[in-house]
């Protein structure tokens, strides 16, 4: 008995001789396709240069630090020596307006008693004009001398004036060692010790300046 064949059209392949050479060496690869790395392995081998990539910048760091270390001794050490400088500043400008004062009262004081040892080898002469005017007129022609010695005294004591000699007043007053010498003494109940009674030599100031003391005579309590 005959097979049926089937019914339509019949297709025929046609193969070349590439294609022949794809579909063996499809048949004879049998290898298998790569796998892809996982995350896990990806961070592990990213994790294994970590230690090695941090040391360069913790010795960045370290470095950084002392050098800040070093720029603040130098700061601290700046601010020092300023502060030393601005003090010893202020030290001489003081001891400058010291010393001008000084000076300046210096010169003042040199020119106030310039005239004192003039004016102190003029004091004897003056008590002696004193003493003249003492002496009793027993004549005309005394009286006229005596006119013209108190008219030279007179001139004396104006000159005496304008360059601030004043004479020391002291009778009646308390004893003061600065401005008396006692060269005597005087016992008595009447008055409290230490009381000047007598003036015995003119004392005399210079602008204030004791440039001789008076001699006085003063009280004393009695010896018992």
């Amino acid at each position: 008995m005959r097979a049926d064949t089937p019914k339509g059209p019949r297709r025929i392949e046609i193969t070349t001789p590439q294609d022949e050479a794809t579909t063996g060496a499809k048949a004879h690869d049998t290898t298998e396709p790569a796998e892809c790395p996982s995350i896990a392995d990806t961070e592990a081998a990213s994790g294994a240069g970590r230690p090695g990539a941090e040391q360069p910048v913790l010795a960045e760091s370290e470095a950084a630090d002392e050098e800040l270390a070093k720029l603040q001794d130098m700061l601290g050490d700046l601010e020092r020596r300023c502060a030393y400088a601005e003090d010893q500043h202020l030290r001489v400008a003081a001891e400058l307006q010291n010393y001008k004062r000084r000076v300046q009262q210096e010169k003042e004081q040199l020119v106030r008693y310039a005239g004192e040892g003039l004016i102190t080898e003029l004091i004897p002469i003056v008590d002696n004009f004193e003493r003249a005017l003492e002496v009793p007129v027993d004549s005309a022609g005394s009286e006229c001398l005596m006119a013209g010695v108190r008219m030279v005294y007179d001139q004396l004591l104006r000159v005496f004036a304008e360059h601030g000699v004043e004479g020391i007043e002291c009778l009646g007053a308390d004893f003061d060692p600065y401005r008396h010498e006692a060269v005597q003494r005087e016992e008595t109940t009447a008055l409290p010790p230490d009381v000047i009674t007598a003036e015995l030599a003119k004392g005399y100031t210079l602008n204030g300046r004791v440039i001789r003391p008076a001699k006085v005579r003063v009280t004393a309590a009695p010896r018992e």
